[in-house]
């Protein structure tokens, strides 16, 4: 396939905001119960989203061949610890020690990377997300508004939303990972992510460069208008990369376990950057603001 240009070069921007932490969702029971899912012919009018925190990251989903082997490289290269679920015959690893929850999960049907966002009531933001042209794949929404949705934006991007419900700690205290998300990155047409986002979610896309393509939407994700920058169609898309405090260590860690490290490069903002494999072909990101 051709080399995909590297959209960071037009990236005029300084540091990505980084969210403090917060503490873990809610228990992998209740969150299991809620992914089993039904379709939702609720055609009731959408109430605006509302709500602190309305709209953030909260987990992403990253699919791996085995779930079971991918924690053991994830866990060795950024200190994860995680609880093992399995589900309909599938292996899910959920962190517990990181800021945004990572769910490694094992099912071919599911996309790369799918961020999850909070939302306040599930049930107004499905009407929104249908009124502003995205689609519904599964969802189980309650009549107090918990509950949450799958499907796509109206450009095709996957996404998840729910109500988070019942926060705890796990089990205490836990060691600091040495990686965590740093950045969901969406490649997709701006003005209408603006659009579909801003109704459905709350956001509200900044830059800090009138001439730059890229935006912030909230912390941990950003979008970039690689059609605009580049000009031609692009086919949307979305990456996630992981923060690490020294990029060099961290792409040596990756070849050591197995993975394949691409080159280190200041290309976004203050940040060096890097795409990388694990050890059965998943891509994902590093960034770091120092390279050793």
């Amino acid at each position: 396939m051709p080399e995909r240009r590297d959209p960071f070069n037009a990236l005029r921007r300084p540091i990505v905001p980084i969210a403090p932490p917060t503490t873990f969702a809610a228990s992998l029971r209740h969150r299991l119960e809620q992914e089993l899912g039904m379709t939702l012919t609720d055609e009731t009018p959408p109430t605006p989203p509302s709500g602190q925190d309305q709209g953030g990251l909260v987990m992403v989903h990253l699919r791996v061949a085995d779930a079971d082997r991918a924690m053991t490289f994830f866990g060795s290269l950024f200190a994860w610890e995680a609880e093992r679920v399995v589900h309909e015959r599938k292996v899910s690893h959920y962190t517990l020690n990181t800021a945004v929850t990572v769910r490694l999960l094992e099912d071919p049907a599911v996309a790369p990377v799918v961020p999850n966002y909070r939302v306040s009531d599930v049930g107004a933001t499905i009407r929104a997300i249908d009124q502003a042209g995205g689609r519904i794949a599964r969802s189980e929404a309650a009549a107090d508004g918990g509950g949450w949705a799958r499907g796509e934006d109206d450009q095709g991007l996957p996404l998840l939303v729910y109500r988070p419900d019942g926060y705890e700690n796990h089990g205490g205290r836990r060691r600091e990972p040495t990686g965590d998300v740093g950045l969901v990155f969406i490649r997709a047409d701006v003005p209408r992510a603006g659009r579909f986002y801003g109704a459905v979610l709350g956001w509200g896309l900044r830059r800090d460069h009138p001439e730059s393509y890229y935006f912030d939407a909230v912390p941990h994700v950003g979008i970039f208008d690689e059609g605009a920058a580049f000009g031609g169609d692009v086919v949307p898309s979305t990456t996630i990369y992981f923060a690490v405090d020294l990029l060099g260590p961290a792409l040596a860690e990756v070849e050591e376990l197995g993975g394949q490290a691409g080159t280190a490069a200041r290309d976004m903002g203050p940040y060096f950057t890097a795409m990388c494999t694990d050890d059965q072909g998943t891509e994902f990101g590093l960034m770091a603001l120092e390279l050793e």
